[in-house]
């Protein structure tokens, strides 16, 4: 494989300039892309031709030294230079060492030499290219799993505050079955039929809220492989498991097929299930924080009246061209177009200080689009936002 490399000559005197263009080019693979003789024609021929590597004069024709110029065009373009100089001057080396050289070249030049140090130098800029590529894709792969570590806390906190709605009646309902004892001793009431009743009725609260923590268990733990799963009833899973948060919010829920498409039709989607569930449960919260924020607001401008009709979030599941829908929407306001570019952003949160993170959406869009091969998105509606969810369909 023949080495190939664009070269830039900067040199105040022409004919040792055409001389090294001519022994250069002699070598296979090797061109010149232009010969300079100043610091501002070195700069503006290296913009234009964008060279692999510059051989750079010390002493040059103008103002501007050679050391000036090879610090302004590694600053724009970070292209590599080697110094050609015929002095030894330390405070002049020292001035160049700070621009960080590919190495130096002693006037009048050895060609072999001179080759040698060309290809040194081009072989140490691409290592050291690789070597900052790899280091940042290892920068923002720890960003990531750093920010995936964040958005399962934050889901967990999230999950715990569901949990917490989901026990309320039954913790409500076994405080009145314990406090029913006293009153049944009281009256002489306690026998063997209150005790098995009293028993039955507890175990059934209990097991009530132990289905609860299983059922969150079973339903957000990380999948390992891609299957199929029908979106509806996914979807579906995801707002059951919201109902008691829901009710106490008084959010109205709902979840159809659009379209065509009839309750009855089944349209299934392969992926990782929980993971979609995991992305239908951050949109689910950031509408139902968007509906709350709206009343808030509302309230806060003495429009109770409209605050009141306020709380509906429909998911709609349409088919087109072998790509399924879910479309989330919301009477929440919508998002500010001062705010609309970086929701998907890591970091990036409306929510008060201390009540979000601000990686639930943008794990979302990456759970969607890099997982599983879709596309995650949002416009703003009549009275708030709607997100949609596609994704590759699979038959039935």
């Amino acid at each position: 494989m023949i080495e190939t490399a664009k070269i830039q000559i900067v040199e105040d005197e022409a004919l040792i300039a055409l001389n090294m263009k001519t022994r250069i080019e002699g070598y296979q693979g090797f061109t010149v892309t232009s010969m300079a003789a100043s610091g501002l024609e070195a700069i503006d021929a290296a913009v234009r031709d964008r060279p692999d590597i510059v051989l750079m004069d010390i002493v040059l024709r103008g103002e501007m030294d050679g050391i000036e110029a090879a610090k302004q065009i590694k600053e724009r373009l970070g292209v590599p230079v080697i110094y050609l100089t015929a002095y030894s001057d330390d405070k002049i080396l020292q001035r160049a060492e700070l621009t960080e050289p590919f190495g130096y070249l002693l006037k009048p030049c050895n060609f072999r030499e001179m080759m040698v140090t060309i290809k040194m130098a081009l072989y140490k800029h691409k290592m050291d290219e690789w070597r900052a590529k790899a280091e940042e894709a290892e920068r923002t792969r720890q960003e990531e799993k750093l920010l995936l570590e964040q958005a399962k806390l934050s889901a967990m906190g999230e999950m715990l505050r569901a949990i917490s709605h989901n026990w309320r009646q039954p913790l409500n309902t076994l405080g009145l079955i314990v406090q029913d004892i006293e009153d049944a001793h009281k009256f002489g009431e306690i026998n063997g039929e209150y005790v098995s009743e009293f028993v039955n009725n507890a175990m059934a609260e209990i097991n009530a809220m132990s289905e609860t923590v299983t059922g969150y268990r079973n339903l957000f733990k990380p999948d390992k492989e891609k299957k199929p799963f029908e979106a509806i009833a996914a979807a579906g899973e995801v707002i059951a498991f919201l109902h008691g948060q829901l009710r106490s919010l008084s959010i109205e829920a709902s979840i159809s097929h659009a379209g065509s498409h009839t309750d009855k039709d089944a349209i299934y989607i392969t992926g990782y299930l929980n993971e979609f569930r995991q992305v239908m449960l951050n949109l689910m919260f950031n509408s139902m924080d968007a509906i709350v924020e709206r009343r808030k607001a509302l309230s806060a401008l003495g429009d109770t009246q409209q605050s009141i009709h306020i709380g509906h979030i429909t998911i709609e599941l349409t088919s087109h061209e072998s790509m399924a829908t879910l479309k989330i929407t919301d009477d929440g306001g919508g998002v500010p177009q001062t705010l609309a570019t970086r929701i998907f952003e890591p970091y990036f949160t409306t929510r008060e200080q201390g009540k979000g993170v601000g990686v639930g959406l943008y794990v979302s869009k990456v759970l969607v689009e890099t997982q599983m091969g879709g596309r995650l998105y949002f416009e703003n509606v009549a009275q708030g936002a709607a997100f949609y969810v596609t994704l590759p369909e699979t038959p039935a």
